[in-house]
């Protein structure tokens, strides 16, 4: 019989499948159509997920609500630091950080269409991203800068989000 850990992996997958289903699109403009496109998960522990760029008009929800407005997945360098709070940076403007004073854990590279994944240990981490020359990070409620948590055997679905051209 399966075990416990075998059924968990399997929902992953499956959450992580229509995940990406829903949100991986390359391009949307004006509410228009989207490409969709099924992402294959190569790790078994970690994190998986996209950039998205959003730029224009967008509701209280999120979504577009104007012809003008743009989501669409980017490739951009995203950096991995021990998980790290609103004391350890030095904050520029907006969602953009100067400096982190947490450890420098890794970085990755998200594909053409936003797509990124990375095999990590267990532990709590941000992330952070390369945008025109200087770190952007969204913080949570609790003040930590795109937490992730990566637990045994599982990956982590992430959805980061680059909004600061954004009105809601």
């Amino acid at each position: 019989m399966p075990s416990w850990n075998h059924y968990s992996n399997v929902r992953s997958l499956l959450t992580a499948s229509l995940f990406f289903l829903m949100a991986c699109s390359s391009s949307q403009k004006g509410g228009q159509g989207s490409r969709e496109k099924l992402i294959s998960i190569s790790i078994s522990e970690g994190i998986a997920g996209s950039v998205i760029f959003k730029q224009g008009e967008f509701d209280a929800t999120g979504k577009l609500s104007s012809e003008e407005g743009v989501l669409y997945g980017v490739e951009r360098k995203v950096y991995i630091y021990a998980q790290t709070n609103i004391r350890a940076v030095d904050i520029a403007e907006g969602d953009f950080v100067n400096n982190i004073y947490e450890q420098l854990i890794d970085s990755m590279e998200s594909n053409p269409e936003g797509y990124f994944e990375k095999k990590l240990k267990p532990g709590k981490y941000s992330l952070f991203i390369l945008e025109n020359n200087r770190l952007y990070s969204k913080m949570d409620e609790e003040g930590f800068y795109f937490p992730v948590t990566v637990n045994k055997d599982s990956v982590s679905m992430m959805k980061l989000e680059i909004d600061y051209k954004a009105v809601y």
